[in-house]
């Protein structure tokens, strides 16, 4: 009778259990779906640079989303540990349920002076009880920081991870732009480089044809001067 009523307030109880179970599952699905967005920031959403393979990515965006994803990582933190919680009130009422069947069956006993093998039993029943309710809920507590751990490292990778790739795709596009926006101005000042030696040749050979030309002018002056200032008679 001592371990049909044991069985009886632990219906209840898993089956809170298992509802808090699975608000963590979503928590951890919504998580997911931030990283996935990440992912789009970064693959879909990205200007990508013409003659390069790389990228453009809008820094407040992705900062935004970074921030967004560590403040949903405590969120499940939290829904852990209010389920841990529960479990701790399983113990509660566990313990609360064993102490009382151990009164009941020492109310018994008392009663029952002459029947010291029903108050043995009845001692030794609630003993195991307690001893098999502290061992479940033990084993849970242990699976549960476990999982706990396991989701904390596995997130926290995943986001060093995301934050490094970011970075260093944003430093290598900074590089590939630097090197892009170089060779457009080599290019451009080779241009020009070569359209100021045209307009210098240009200009050397005006100059030298102007002051080819002035001799040849002043030398024409000169013999219609001496033509005029000739005799007629010579």
């Amino acid at each position: 009778m001592l371990r049909q009523d044991s069985s009886t307030t632990s219906v209840p109880k898993k089956s809170s259990v298992k509802g808090k179970t699975q608000t963590t599952h979503q928590q951890g699905l919504e998580l997911q779906q931030q990283l996935q967005r990440l992912e789009e920031i970064i693959v879909l959403e990205g200007f990508k640079l013409p003659m390069t393979s790389r990228t453009i990515i809008d820094d407040d965006q992705l900062l935004t989303q970074l921030l967004t994803i560590e403040r949903s990582i405590p969120d499940c933190i939290k829904d852990a540990e209010t389920l841990l919680e529960r479990r701790e009130d399983i113990l509660n009422d566990a313990r609360q349920k064993a102490q009382e069947i151990i009164q009941q069956a020492e109310r018994r006993a008392a009663q029952i002076a002459d029947e010291l093998t029903i108050i043995k039993q009845a001692e030794i029943e609630a003993q195991e009880l307690r001893k098999q309710v502290q061992d479940e809920v033990d084993q849970i507590r242990r699976q549960n920081f476990s999982e706990i751990e396991r989701v904390r490292r596995q997130t926290q990778q995943e986001v060093d991870s995301l934050r490094k790739s970011a970075r260093m795709e944003c430093e290598q596009i900074h590089r590939e732009s630097d090197r892009y926006a170089d060779s457009v101005l080599g290019e451009l000042e080779h241009n020009l480089s070569a359209m100021i030696k045209v307009i210098q040749n240009g200009r050397r050979h005006i100059n030298t044809h102007s002051a080819a030309a002035v001799p040849q002018q002043n030398l024409s002056e000169g013999q219609v001067v001496s033509a005029k200032g000739r005799p007629q008679g010579s």
